[in-house]
């Protein structure tokens, strides 16, 4: 068995030959049931690499194809220092998404489907990297416009923030806004669903869940995203806090033009 932290890199450049000026700023669409329904335990640089992977795919795809890239090019979008350290740790990153479960319940058809995230991880020690998107993912990601329940954001608002937290949701909160910014966007749940949604551990309090991570990621969401403006509120019941909501008060004062 290779150990990925004796491998040595003997290259250092992109194999990607697409002309693409900065590939930070693709798009990733995804099923907003994987936003809102998946449960896993992917760590803040596998949730990025898992949105660089998911930002490869085109809207006409209709099956997913081998995603040829490098630990070159995947330091450059993830914003890493390139050394063969951070391509080792990469490399057991890609390993441990290979092997951790993702669980996915369809409500309306009673489904609960389990897979993990690739079918293919291919690691080359010139630094070329080959992944397969496990084909089980196809309804979550592939032809999102035909049934129009997906959420699409700039791979470089993921890829800037560094908790998991944040990550997740900066999500939520792109999956709540409907109307593109024309009006608040609200995201609302129990303590235990943000903990659910958020993967946050399960025996934490409420004042824990605030303090440790809601807040928390509030806060580098606020700092680093231009267009969302979160505040957070919450309803009592007695002393206990029964209902959560994340509001984000950025308004676009102007129509989109992308759509």
């Amino acid at each position: 068995m290779i150990d990925v932290r004796k491998l040595i890199w003997s290259s250092d450049r992109d194999f990607n030959q697409e002309e693409i000026h900065d590939k930070r700023y693709f798009l990733v669409a995804e099923h907003n049931d994987l936003i809102t329904k998946a449960r896993h335990d992917l760590n803040a640089r596998e949730l990025k690499i898992m949105d660089y992977v998911i930002a490869r795919i085109k809207p006409d795809d209709d099956h997913f194809n081998l995603i040829n890239t490098s630990m070159y090019e995947l330091t450059k979008v993830l914003g890493l220092k390139r050394s063969g350290n951070a391509y080792s740790q990469l490399a057991g990153s890609l390993n441990a998404m290979r092997k951790k479960d993702v669980f996915i319940y369809n409500k309306q058809e009673k489904r609960l489907t389990m897979t993990g995230w690739f079918e293919v991880v291919d690691v080359w020690e010139n630094g070329q990297v080959q992944l397969k998107i496990n084909k089980q993912f196809a309804p979550f990601l592939l032809k999102l416009k035909d049934n129009g329940y997906y959420t699409q954001y700039l791979l470089a608002d993921t890829v800037q923030l560094k908790s998991k937290y944040a990550i997740l949701l900066y999500k939520l909160m792109r999956e709540a806004d409907k109307d593109h910014g024309q009006t608040i966007s609200i995201v609302q749940g129990t303590p235990d669903e943000f903990k659910t949604w958020l993967g946050a551990p399960k025996s934490y309090t409420y004042g824990r869940l605030k303090d440790k991570i809601l807040k928390p990621a509030i806060d580098e969401i606020n700092l680093k995203i231009n267009d969302l403006d979160l505040n957070l509120f919450q309803a009592r019941r007695g002393r206990q806090v029964v209902q959560v909501e994340i509001h984000n008060n950025f308004l676009r004062r102007y129509p989109r033009t992308d759509q």
